[in-house]
Protein backbone atom coordinates (compact mmCIF):
# COMPACT_ATOMS: atom_id res chain seq x y z
CA UNK A 1 0.00 0.00 0.00
CA UNK A 2 0.98 3.37 -0.53
CA UNK A 3 2.95 5.24 1.88
CA UNK A 4 0.29 8.27 2.46
CA UNK A 5 -3.19 6.89 2.06
CA UNK A 6 -4.97 9.98 1.26
CA UNK A 7 -2.40 10.60 -1.59
CA UNK A 8 -4.86 9.05 -3.88
CA UNK A 9 -7.35 12.10 -5.17
CA UNK A 10 -10.63 9.65 -4.72
CA UNK A 11 -10.03 8.63 -1.56
CA UNK A 12 -9.30 11.98 -0.29
CA UNK A 13 -12.59 13.57 -1.56
CA UNK A 14 -14.27 10.99 0.66
CA UNK A 15 -12.22 11.65 3.70
CA UNK A 16 -12.85 15.09 3.36
CA UNK A 17 -16.26 14.75 2.82
CA UNK A 18 -16.92 12.71 6.03
CA UNK A 19 -14.29 15.31 7.71
CA UNK A 20 -17.01 18.07 6.48
CA UNK A 21 -20.33 16.01 6.73
CA UNK A 22 -19.72 13.36 9.89
CA UNK A 23 -22.09 11.04 9.90
CA UNK A 24 -22.53 10.77 6.48
CA UNK A 25 -23.60 7.52 4.77
CA UNK A 26 -22.48 5.20 1.81
CA UNK A 27 -25.36 6.40 -0.59
CA UNK A 28 -25.11 9.96 0.15
CA UNK A 29 -21.21 9.63 -0.31
CA UNK A 30 -22.30 7.93 -3.61
CA UNK A 31 -24.59 11.05 -5.03
CA UNK A 32 -22.23 13.53 -4.29
CA UNK A 33 -19.18 12.09 -5.19
CA UNK A 34 -20.42 10.72 -8.36
CA UNK A 35 -18.90 7.43 -7.55
CA UNK A 36 -19.57 3.69 -8.75
CA UNK A 37 -20.66 1.75 -5.35
CA UNK A 38 -17.78 -0.67 -5.59
CA UNK A 39 -15.09 2.14 -5.97
CA UNK A 40 -16.91 3.46 -3.20
CA UNK A 41 -16.72 0.77 -0.95
CA UNK A 42 -13.43 -0.53 -1.47
CA UNK A 43 -11.93 3.16 -0.29
CA UNK A 44 -14.00 3.24 2.56
CA UNK A 45 -13.06 -0.08 3.02
CA UNK A 46 -9.30 1.09 3.07
CA UNK A 47 -10.17 3.86 5.33
CA UNK A 48 -11.23 2.32 8.17
CA UNK A 49 -8.96 -0.77 8.07
CA UNK A 50 -6.49 2.12 8.21
CA UNK A 51 -8.72 3.85 11.18
CA UNK A 52 -8.64 6.77 9.87
CA UNK A 53 -12.72 6.53 9.35
CA UNK A 54 -15.14 4.91 11.37
CA UNK A 55 -18.19 3.85 11.15
CA UNK A 56 -21.34 3.58 13.42
CA UNK A 57 -24.87 1.64 12.31
CA UNK A 58 -27.90 4.02 13.20
CA UNK A 59 -30.44 0.95 12.49
CA UNK A 60 -31.24 2.15 8.58
CA UNK A 61 -27.59 2.88 7.42
CA UNK A 62 -23.34 2.88 8.35
CA UNK A 63 -22.77 5.95 9.13
CA UNK A 64 -18.91 7.42 8.56
CA UNK A 65 -16.62 9.36 11.04
CA UNK A 66 -13.56 10.72 11.39
CA UNK A 67 -12.08 8.89 13.70
CA UNK A 68 -9.51 11.30 15.39
CA UNK A 69 -12.02 14.23 15.06
CA UNK A 70 -15.23 12.57 16.41
CA UNK A 71 -15.59 11.29 20.19
CA UNK A 72 -17.42 7.81 20.66
CA UNK A 73 -20.15 9.57 22.14
CA UNK A 74 -21.18 12.13 19.26
CA UNK A 75 -21.04 9.20 17.12
CA UNK A 76 -23.76 7.61 18.91
CA UNK A 77 -25.27 10.95 18.76
CA UNK A 78 -25.34 12.03 15.45
CA UNK A 79 -25.99 8.79 14.55
CA UNK A 80 -29.69 9.15 15.88
CA UNK A 81 -29.88 13.06 14.98
CA UNK A 82 -29.21 12.27 11.49
CA UNK A 83 -32.45 11.00 11.12
CA UNK A 84 -35.36 13.27 10.93
CA UNK A 85 -37.85 12.25 13.24
CA UNK A 86 -35.76 11.98 16.13
CA UNK A 87 -34.24 14.64 15.97
CA UNK A 88 -37.29 16.74 15.75
CA UNK A 89 -38.82 14.98 18.88
CA UNK A 90 -35.25 15.72 20.48
CA UNK A 91 -35.69 19.11 19.79
CA UNK A 92 -39.01 19.41 21.11
CA UNK A 93 -38.07 17.63 24.39
CA UNK A 94 -35.41 20.11 24.78
CA UNK A 95 -37.44 22.60 24.62
CA UNK A 96 -40.00 21.54 26.54
CA UNK A 97 -38.71 18.96 29.39
CA UNK A 98 -40.59 16.43 30.72
CA UNK A 99 -43.57 16.15 28.23
CA UNK A 100 -45.95 13.48 28.37
CA UNK A 101 -46.10 11.08 25.44
CA UNK A 102 -49.68 12.45 24.55
CA UNK A 103 -48.19 15.91 24.46
CA UNK A 104 -44.94 15.15 22.23
CA UNK A 105 -47.45 13.24 19.97
CA UNK A 106 -50.22 15.99 19.47
CA UNK A 107 -46.41 18.17 17.94
CA UNK A 108 -46.24 15.79 15.09
CA UNK A 109 -48.35 13.71 12.46
CA UNK A 110 -46.67 10.52 12.74
CA UNK A 111 -48.55 7.19 14.90
CA UNK A 112 -48.85 6.50 18.58
CA UNK A 113 -46.33 3.23 17.58
CA UNK A 114 -44.01 5.59 15.54
CA UNK A 115 -43.51 7.76 18.51
CA UNK A 116 -43.07 4.82 21.01
CA UNK A 117 -40.60 3.12 18.46
CA UNK A 118 -39.04 6.57 18.29
CA UNK A 119 -38.67 7.27 22.14
CA UNK A 120 -37.18 3.74 22.67
CA UNK A 121 -34.71 3.84 20.34
CA UNK A 122 -33.56 7.94 22.08
CA UNK A 123 -34.11 6.21 25.86
CA UNK A 124 -32.43 2.94 24.85
CA UNK A 125 -29.36 4.99 23.70
CA UNK A 126 -29.14 7.32 26.98
CA UNK A 127 -30.72 10.34 24.86
CA UNK A 128 -33.94 10.32 26.68
CA UNK A 129 -35.68 9.42 29.98
CA UNK A 130 -38.54 8.32 30.69
CA UNK A 131 -39.73 9.38 34.55
CA UNK A 132 -43.33 7.26 35.77
CA UNK A 133 -45.70 8.78 37.63
CA UNK A 134 -49.56 8.26 38.10
CA UNK A 135 -50.12 10.70 35.68
CA UNK A 136 -48.13 8.66 33.41
CA UNK A 137 -44.58 8.64 31.92
CA UNK A 138 -42.78 11.99 30.88
CA UNK A 139 -39.86 11.94 28.61
CA UNK A 140 -36.83 14.32 29.13
CA UNK A 141 -33.38 14.65 27.42
CA UNK A 142 -30.67 13.06 29.53
CA UNK A 143 -28.32 15.50 29.23
CA UNK A 144 -29.56 18.60 27.78
CA UNK A 145 -26.25 20.33 27.77
CA UNK A 146 -24.47 17.82 25.61
CA UNK A 147 -26.92 17.28 23.36
CA UNK A 148 -27.26 20.53 22.64
CA UNK A 149 -23.68 21.13 22.06
CA UNK A 150 -23.76 18.42 19.37
CA UNK A 151 -26.31 19.83 17.61
CA UNK A 152 -24.55 23.24 17.69
CA UNK A 153 -21.08 21.39 17.04
CA UNK A 154 -22.28 19.75 13.81
CA UNK A 155 -25.58 22.50 13.10
CA UNK A 156 -24.06 22.08 8.88
CA UNK A 157 -24.71 18.67 9.10
CA UNK A 158 -28.51 18.89 9.49
CA UNK A 159 -29.52 21.36 6.95
CA UNK A 160 -32.85 21.30 8.92
CA UNK A 161 -34.43 24.91 9.64
CA UNK A 162 -35.72 23.75 13.11
CA UNK A 163 -32.10 22.77 14.31
CA UNK A 164 -31.34 26.38 13.31
CA UNK A 165 -34.83 27.66 15.02
CA UNK A 166 -33.78 25.66 17.98
CA UNK A 167 -30.11 26.82 17.85
CA UNK A 168 -31.20 30.51 18.13
CA UNK A 169 -33.41 30.40 21.15
CA UNK A 170 -30.93 27.80 22.65
CA UNK A 171 -28.46 30.08 22.54
CA UNK A 172 -30.31 33.62 24.05
CA UNK A 173 -30.59 31.42 27.34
Amino acid sequence: MEKDPLSLETRRRIFQFIRERPGSYQRELERQLELQTGQLQYHLGVLEELRLITSRGDGFRKRYFVSSEVSPRDRQLLSILKLKTPRRIVLYLLQHPESSFDEILSQFTFSKSALSFHIKKLTENGIASSERSSAGARYSIINEDEVARTIITYRSTFLDNLVDSFIDSWLQL
